[in-house]
């Protein structure tokens, strides 16, 4: 995770991209070696799951929305009070994303500093060309679908001469669970479980292979840069924030575009549309603090695909953080209920 000092710091698509940007699925959903577009895109968890439930049109909204929009427009690190993206161009903090399966080596991963770890670590795959953002965050994800589960890893290094992969931090989640964190006392899996303070791998970034198919069908998680509360709300277990300011957003506050924008009118680049659609339908919640207020895409240079993006880090910055364009979901809402 992102540390303070650091925070100041469509195209041509084989089936490879297929195989390794897909990532975790939750059964039934088929698979296809064709390229994305011409099927969904796979998504992890239950569809009846808090990631994966549309919020409704009359979804209840923060008394306090408009309080927390203007700080989030105004206060330090707002960067221009929009949503910015993280991954296009030569931006490197985008999330690097690589599916596991047979014939990948298993590496017995040390977390420092966790008073425990999931005991997958003790045997997880990892592709052998698998390599995490070139960054302070040093993050990235691995899909294991044959074993049932999506892993997120921050801090992550591989030492070639040991063989030896280490992290941070590391969390596991089951991907034909509800995806929650075991500690949240609502997941329907205890081995659910690690360092994120609730966050998943699997929603930690938009995946290309999300976009290229035309639909992104989960929430997103996104970094605030202004700093965010102490305090955190449902499905978050923790928060990295540590302001006081009483309009600060908790960590786990949802937010989504208002229903009543048309977004068809703002002429956005493509992918852009594809993901701004995505916050207008399942919104996006605030998961830790960064440099900007971000949302990550998939990193799909690191992860041996080439640059795909075709959109800028400003390319939703037509809808800034304001209650113009913006709703402020009441904290701990679980629209599944």
């Amino acid at each position: 995770m992102l540390t303070r000092s650091s925070r100041r710091s469509l195209l041509a698509a084989s089936s490879i991209v297929c195989a390794l940007v897909l990532g975790g699925v939750h059964a039934p959903e088929p698979e296809a070696d064709v390229r994305p577009s011409a099927v969904k895109s796979f998504r992890a968890f239950a569809a009846d799951s808090w990631w994966n439930t549309p919020l409704p049109a009359n979804a209840p909204q923060s008394p306090l929305e408009s309080r927390v929009l203007e700080y989030l427009r105004t206060a330090p690190d707002s960067d221009g009070g929009c949503l910015r993206l993280a991954g296009t161009g030569s931006n490197e903090w985008g999330q690097p994303v690589f599916r596991a399966g047979p014939g990948d080596p298993e590496f017995d991963v040390r977390v420092s500093g966790a008073s425990s770890r999931p005991p997958e670590l003790a045997s997880l795959r990892i592709p052998r060309r698998a390599r995490a953002a070139d960054t302070s965050d040093a993050a990235m994800t691995v899909f294991d679908r044959d074993r049932g589960y999506v892993t997120a890893l921050t801090g992550a290094d591989y030492d070639p001469a040991a063989g030896r992969w280490t992290a941070r931090g590391a969390t596991v989640t089951y991907l034909a669970s509800n995806g929650l964190h075991v500690r949240t006392g609502r997941s329907d899996n205890r081995r659910n479980n690690g360092t994120h303070r609730g966050n998943n791998g699997a929603t930690m970034m938009v995946r290309y292979a999300e976009v290229d198919s035309g639909a992104i069908r989960h929430v997103l998680k996104v970094a605030s840069g202004p700093e965010t509360s102490r305090g955190f709300v449902f499905p978050m277990v923790g928060s990295d924030g540590d302001s006081a300011d009483p309009v600060a957003p908790a960590q786990g506050l949802r937010f989504r575009i208002k229903p009543s924008v048309d977004l068809d009118a703002l002429r956005l680049n493509p992918q852009a549309r594809v993901i701004a659609k995505t916050l207008q339908r399942y919104g996006m919640y605030i998961g830790d603090n960064g440099g900007h207020t971000i949302l990550k895409l998939q990193d799909t240079r690191a992860s041996g695909l080439g640059q795909l993006w075709q959109l800028s880090s400003t390319a939703l910055c037509s809808l800034p953080l304001g209650d113009r364009y913006w709703d402020v979901i009441k904290g701990g809402y679980d629209p599944s209920r």
